[in-house]
């Protein structure tokens, strides 16, 4: 009987820890202007959401790429860290790039920090992401 209560246990204290560790965290790049300019009642909606009906996500790992080529040219860059529960629907996957179909609670964001150039004036991942 102790061995199945210690197997019950195990198995639901792996089922917590699985469901912990399975939620996603995503990034957005933003300029400081859009986020200002953009949100309303705490809610994030780039022109992405009118135009195209959702708002582009990334991995980590893929951010400077797009950082240095879509988002060169703005003057204030920020990243922000967002932790999404994986059965929210709005999260959609195409391969490798992740959207989110509808304004984004800003609630939702862990960090948000600064992009800082280079001397060559590419942008440069924020410390706390490193």
């Amino acid at each position: 009987m102790k061995f199945y209560l210690s197997l019950v246990l195990l198995i639901t204290s792996i089922g917590a820890a699985t469901a912990s560790i399975a939620d996603t965290t995503l990034y957005h790049i933003v300029s400081q202007k859009e986020l200002q300019t953009l949100t309303k009642d705490n809610i994030y909606s780039p022109l992405s959401i009118e135009l195209e009906g959702y708002i582009h996500f990334s991995k980590l790992e893929l951010i400077m790429s797009y950082a240095n080529d879509a988002y060169i040219d703005r003057e204030v860059l920020f990243l922000l860290e967002v932790t999404f529960d994986d059965d929210d629907e709005d999260l959609r996957w195409i391969g490798d790039n992740p959207d989110y179909y509808r304004g984004l609670d800003l609630t939702k964001v862990g960090r948000k920090a600064e992009f800082t150039r280079n001397q060559h004036g590419l942008w440069v991942l924020p410390k706390v992401f490193q």
